[in-house]
């Protein structure tokens, strides 16, 4: 092989662009929206979890686990759905152009929301949707404005107007960003052992009083698809997560030769525990204490479109 040939081929396998590019892609850092929970019937002052937006053809929800919006331990009559946890939430989201600072800010009332019948919640899987807008064809100009990623530009088709019940206090010049229906996979089509990224706001970590990291500012991280549950229909992740991280998306490598493809396969749902049990046989008594694995549980895409269907 000639020297030019050589050199045109290594041009071709490891192209120079000329400045430094993201391992994903630059606007898939403004996924994950940051839940904060007030109002709340426990004695908490507030719970905070993770969710994102889903560009529906006629509708965009926030998407997030079921355990964030609902008491999960409430005893619950025949018939009877799941109390809220909260009343209200706040979610901020930013832009999808990193250079952006200006972030997207929305006021929810979840209990107007839910006695509407927007707020919905999967009957067996950790998974929960809120409508937060609707696509209005006959206005000139958007409410609120509305990106999907460029694989995704046929998810909507109109302008995003905020229904009853949500209030847009801050809006980024480049709008909310929301995943398109096309760039999400079915639980069938997820593949072990691809890469993974998990994105999120893990508020449990560090200190605070001495914070370490920003904890407005979402983090993500690293893992693979370490394989799935058939009989659960859920996905175990080689990935640690922590509280705070529950509803956020997961976002899965896909590659297909030279190019990566990147879609949303599932919700982080919970961690996989490590049970150990100290017992004492003098006094008959014994403790057990749970530790991160560093597995974690994603609920897949599948009951999150039902959800939307509905």
């Amino acid at each position: 092989m000639s020297s030019r040939v050589a050199f045109a081929l290594a041009l071709l396998l490891y192209p120079c662009s000329g400045f430094a590019q993201r391992a994903i892609p630059d606007d898939n850092l403004a996924y994950p929206v940051l839940i904060n929970l007030t109002d709340c019937a426990s004695n908490v002052n507030s719970i905070q979890g993770t969710g994102f937006f889903l560009n529906a053809p006629s509708a965009t929800y926030l998407v997030t686990a079921r355990h964030v919006l609902f008491n999960e331990a409430a005893r619950l009559a025949p018939n009877q759905s799941r109390p809220l946890q909260c009343k209200t939430a706040e979610l901020l989201s930013y832009s999808r152009n990193p250079k952006e600072k200006q972030l997207n800010r929305f006021l929810v009332d979840l209990e107007v929301l839910n006695q509407a019948g927007r707020v919905k919640a999967h009957p067996t899987h950790d998974v929960a949707v809120v409508q937060v807008a609707v696509v209005v064809t006959s206005n000139p100009a958007p409410a609120v404005p509305t990106t999907t990623p460029d694989a995704t530009k046929g998810s909507q088709e109109g302008n995003l107007e905020t229904i009853p019940g949500i209030v847009a206090n801050q809006i980024a010049p480049s709008g909310i960003l929301g995943v398109g229906l096309e760039t999400v996979e079915k639980f069938d089509q997820v593949l072990t052992p691809n890469d993974i990224y998990v994105l999120g706001y893990p508020a449990s970590i560090g200190l605070q009083q001495a914070p370490q990291i920003d904890y407005s500012a979402p983090l993500l991280r690293k893992g693979i698809v370490a394989g799935t549950n058939s009989a659960n229909k859920t996905i175990v992740l080689d990935c640690m997560t922590f509280h705070g991280n529950s509803g956020g998306p997961v976002l899965e490598v896909i590659h297909q030769g030279l190019q990566n493809r990147f879609r949303v396969i599932g919700i982080v749902s919970q961690y996989v525990p490590v049970a150990e049990t100290w017992v004492n046989t003098t006094q008959s008594y014994f403790n057990m204490q749970l530790y991160n694995s560093g597995y974690s549980i994603a609920e897949p895409m599948d009951p999150v479109l039902e959800l939307v269907a509905q």
